[in-house]
């Protein structure tokens, strides 16, 4: 899986490892919350969102993928100088990348945070009812420092091994679900206004957040050609689990039921009996899965951030080991800082804006500046030919 080369690791990720690395990163806090988000602007056709939404997240995962395939070998942050620079004026292309660098690091840095704390708040209401929300973030953030104590072929793994003990349980307990369903709660099939429709849209766009660690990992792929089949198929996965989930939802509770219960994926779960009642009691096997997803997306996005700072520094394994410990104290404070449930879906809605703004415009923003660059260079060697 690695190769040395004059004392330097090169790793390269197989196309399993790609898809692995997206969906799990994917599927993680917006499993539980997505039903409700999407029917309180779509209602009975809330289930269409993830599908709408897929969208424009496969737009952008092309642009990320063919960012990556123009510069092979290269993360964000080594190939962004290149993109604002030239090869006489280096410096100048550092300092213009700068900015956007930093703003996706802050990015992934703060969603962190977050993701950790709506883990937190789950666990904290539904299962350890006398455990300090404190703990549970800490303990989470401890399972993520772990994983910065190794080099990314390390993450491929983890992501490799876990992928599927994530997506089957989760696709057998959405499926398990329809056996209580009514059908006639998806009726009238779409009643929606045009705004409705893009609020629901949107709201399906924030849940695909995650994917922007490819930024840094598609660097690593096995196969230049193989990064947008792995793009397409990490986010196809996701989209199909979501509205699986969001119509299970809808046809078993009804689209007004939904907007009362704060986590309703994990009510749907309790409603659900496994034929030969095996389990009693589904929502501690579903909680434990959920559990292994939600840091897959928690470890994998503070990797990528602490990753990206180490590539900033020109810095090796040591350097990401003392930072990954260090930002910890910092973000453990930011975890903190919504005081409460409602706070904290806001905050989620305005990180939902920024992720849309640096997964869509950024990658335009940088194929425009290629893009000149290209036609700038051409008129040079029409000039120079005479």
């Amino acid at each position: 899986m690695s190769k040395q080369d004059e004392g330097s690791q090169i790793y390269t990720f197989s196309l399993w490892q790609q898809t692995s690395l997206i969906t799990s990163t994917l599927i993680g806090v917006g499993v539980l919350t997505l039903p409700r988000t999407t029917t309180s602007r779509l209602f009975e056709a809330g289930w269409i969102a993830p599908i709408l939404g897929s969208i424009w997240v496969f737009f952008s995962i092309w642009m990320i993928a063919a960012l990556s395939r123009r510069f092979p070998g290269k993360t964000f942050i080594e190939y962004s100088p290149i993109i604002w620079g030239s090869a006489k004026r280096p410096r100048q292309g550092r300092w213009l990348s700068l900015p956007w660098m930093l703003s996706y690091l802050l990015f992934m840095y703060t969603s962190t945070g977050i993701v950790s704390r709506i883990f937190g708040e789950v666990v904290v209401t539904s299962v350890l009812l006398d455990t300090p929300l404190e703990v549970i973030i800490i303990t989470m953030f401890l399972l993520a420092q772990i994983l910065c104590m190794h080099e990314v072929e390390v993450v491929a793994r983890v992501n490799e091994l876990l992928f599927p003990l994530i997506l089957f349980p989760i696709l057998f307990i959405a499926l398990a679900s329809f056996q209580k369903a009514e059908w006639n709660n998806m009726f009238p099939l779409f009643r929606a206004s045009g705004k409705s429709l893009f609020d629901g849209v949107y709201e399906a766009v924030y849940s695909f957040s995650g994917y922007e660690i490819m930024l840094i990992f598609f660097a690593y792929a096995h196969e230049n050609n193989s990064k947008v089949r792995a793009g397409f198929y990490g986010i196809g996965i996701a989209m199909f689990v979501y509205t699986l989930i969001v119509l299970a939802g809808i046809v078993v509770f009804g689209f007004e039921e939904l907007q009362r219960v704060t986590w309703p994926t994990l009510e749907l779960v309790k409603t659900t009996q496994v034929p030969g009642l095996i389990l009693e009691r589904l929502e501690s096997a579903f909680l434990a899965v959920w559990v292994a997803a939600v840091f897959t997306t928690v470890a994998n996005a503070y990797y990528a951030f602490v990753y990206g700072l180490r590539q900033l520094f020109n810095k090796g394994i040591v350097f990401q080991r003392i930072v990954s410990a260090l930002m910890f104290i910092p973000l453990f404070f930011i975890a903190l800082w919504p005081q409460n449930i409602v706070e904290i879906f806001r905050v989620s809605s305005y990180l939902g804006f920024v992720s849309l703004a640096l997964n869509l415009g950024v990658p335009i923003l940088y194929w425009i500046i290629l893009y000149m660059k290209g036609m700038v260079q051409g008129e040079k060697e029409r000039k120079a030919g005479g």
